[in-house]
């Protein structure tokens, strides 16, 4: 049986936001818990890398929030 539901255009650029940015908090999240964890030590090359990826993740979701303005805008 295929069942679909119809999203007007609207409520899927809200469902994408709401998306983005509950990805962009958990990359905060993360990104907070490692900075103030003091059990957790990160070899300075991981500590960078997940800087850089995390920094990299949020840049994305910011640049995607920016397409779905527009599109909602049209």
């Amino acid at each position: 049986m295929n069942t679909q539901t119809q999203v007007k255009p609207g409520e899927g650029c809200s469902i994408a936001l709401e998306a983005l940015t509950s990805v962009h908090e958990l990359v905060d999240t993360l990104q907070t818990y490692l900075l103030e964890s003091g059990s957790i030590e990160l070899e300075a090359k991981h500590d960078s890398v997940i800087s850089a990826l995390t920094e990299r993740i949020k840049s994305e979701c910011e640049s995607a929030h920016e397409v779905v303005r527009l599109a909602e805008a049209n």
